[in-house]
């Protein structure tokens, strides 16, 4: 596993195929949830299809079955992971909107996971996984520090 395929798609290398492709459509169905596709979570999408050479249809579908794409996640792990995606997706656009939260947590429900402990402890998990990778991005690209250019 690549170190840039973990950043983009966490954990998801421990699904399946077909869970990870089960995943892209409830990820593409979250992300319409708001009705705009915002192009930081399209590009996060197109990232995660790319890297698991998966076929991509932005389009969010009416007639998708989210249950029997929920129902491919059997295990708690596979659980998680799918949350910690949608929760991911959820701060693409630099916030976790309302409409986000709440697909996250009816999908947390239909997965099986009600303990609000579980929910929480991802929020914190992808939150502190963004703060990070934000730092890192100011520490890199942002101005150097006072002297640090001296050898």
């Amino acid at each position: 596993m690549r170190l840039h395929q973990f950043a983009v798609s966490g954990f998801a290398y421990k699904l399946t195929q077909a869970q990870r492709e089960a995943l892209l459509l409830l990820l593409v169905q979250m992300a319409g949830v708001d009705y705009e596709i915002s192009t930081e979570e399209e590009a996060f999408l197109v990232a995660w299809a790319t890297d698991w050479q998966l076929p991509l249809d932005l389009t969010p579908e009416e007639s998708v079955n989210e249950s029997a794409l929920l129902a491919m996640f059997d295990t708690f792990s596979a659980k998680v992971i799918a949350l910690q995606e949608m929760v991911k997706l959820g701060y693409q656009d630099g916030h976790f909107g309302e409409e986000e939260r709440a697909k996250v947590v009816a999908f947390s429900s239909r997965l099986g996971l009600t303990n609000p402990d579980v929910l929480s402890d991802i929020h914190q998990w992808v939150r502190a996984w963004h703060d990070w990778h934000y730092t890192g991005v100011q520490m890199i690209e942002g101005e150097p520090w006072p002297d640090s250019t001296k050898d």
